[in-house]
């Protein structure tokens, strides 16, 4: 670094940084100023969690309203905002209204989509569900008009896809509520020949009856067995109290047999039967319980899935004709685009400082590299330059 003693050398180092300021500051004081707006949206508030859910309670109401809260999500709001925004049909509509071809003295439309999308720059923020949307352009109030022309047009295009989208969801759920309210009407009747062939209408209030009607035949068993061994310490087996006290404990025996078993399955029976009628009408033999408990509570599962998810496909098919309906704004802009006052670029500091470093660092290597060679620089560059700061 001994060069750097060098006044001549001093000179051309200062010489040459002043130049790159010069130059840098130049840029400054001659590049256009570019402004920079910013376009803020959300998606507007969805109305799919209405409806049906809302007016219904219990089980099948949470259902309902469980899965409709699953099924929809703001982040692919968000996502879709930016594709639409971002689609080849806005960006041209832009293009045309604002002709930017001849704005951007560009030939063909790809490249002019290009160009405009260098001057965009499109951000979707999923957590707070934001889309931001910025543009430049060197007349603060062209920019503008542009980002206000971008979310009007892209609202427009958004509304018209989710209203197309809905139609389809409508055409494909009504056909399936169709087939949705056929099986659930199955399963009802399924339900209803069940509890018709078995005389069912209370299984657990029956169940309970049979249970207490055995508990007091089986008191009176012990009971007539008692006084019939009483009987006999002081008569014979002939005498008609013993033989009406046998006689009661028979139709006793016979009656609580009948409330325990089922009755034997006759020849027409169907041989697929797993499940013969109960010989007490109302009341089910004890030994059938578990199985017909078994059959009617798969029966009403299959009846609650079936009415749960038609409820969920009615409220589906509810919100998609509501979309199908609706003119509203699908997003909304939450900070209109501003008019910009302060330019964004050139940054006047930083450029300046920049030219400084650069040129600083020119020169230094300039000289280093001169005096490294054994010998002295020539005065060809650094003159003219030293002149032109003079």
């Amino acid at each position: 670094m001994s060069f750097l003693r060098d006044r001549r050398a001093q000179k051309r180092i200062g010489a040459i940084t002043a130049g790159f300021v010069i130059v840098g500051l130049l840029y400054v004081l001659l590049a256009p100023r570019w402004y920079r707006s910013v376009v803020t949206v959300v998606p507007a508030k969805s109305q799919k969690g209405s409806g049906l859910s809302s007016m219904l309670s219990g089980e099948l109401g949470g259902l309902a309203a469980g899965l409709a809260d699953g099924a929809m999500g703001v982040g692919a709001d968000v996502q879709r905002i930016v594709a639409v925004l971002q689609s080849n049909d806005v960006s041209d509509a832009v293009i045309a209204k604002f002709d930017l071809k001849k704005r951007y003295d560009e030939k063909y439309q790809e490249t002019t989509r290009e160009v405009l999308w260098r001057h965009c720059d499109l951000k979707a923020l999923p957590k707070p569900g934001l889309v931001q949307l910025s543009c430049e352009d060197t007349d603060p109030r062209f920019v503008q008009q542009l980002l206000g022309f971008f979310a009007d047009y892209g609202n427009q295009v958004f509304r018209r896809v989710g209203v197309s989208s809905a139609s389809e969801q409508v055409r494909f759920l009504d056909k399936r509520v169709g087939e949705l309210r056929l099986q659930a009407d199955q399963a009802a009747a399924h339900m209803r020949d069940f509890q018709e062939k078995y005389q069912i209408v209370d299984l657990e209030t029956q169940t309970k009856a049979v249970v207490g009607a055995m508990a007091s035949l089986n008191s009176q068993r012990i009971s007539k067995q008692l006084e019939l061994e009483y009987a006999q310490t002081f008569s014979s087996g002939d005498e008609a109290t013993t033989r009406q006290l046998e006689s009661q404990l028979s139709v006793v025996d016979r009656k609580l047999r009948s409330m325990e078993e089922e009755r034997p399955a006759t020849p027409l029976a169907s041989a697929k039967a797993t499940i013969r009628r109960p010989s007490n009408g109302m009341f089910p033999a004890a030994l059938t319980v578990p199985k017909l408990r078994a059959e009617f509570e798969t029966l009403y599962r299959d009846r609650k899935v079936a009415e749960a998810t038609l409820i969920f496909a009615l409220e589906r098919l509810e919100a998609a004709k509501a979309d199908e309906a609706r003119d509203t704004s699908t997003f909304l802009v939450l900070d209109p685009p501003a008019l910009p006052t302060r330019p964004t670029r050139p940054k006047r500091l930083a450029t300046a400082v920049l030219a400084l470093l650069l040129g600083l660092g020119t020169a230094v290597a300039f000289e280093w590299w001169s005096s490294g060679r054994g010998r002295a620089p020539s005065n060809s560059v650094a003159e003219p330059v030293a002149r032109a700061v003079v």
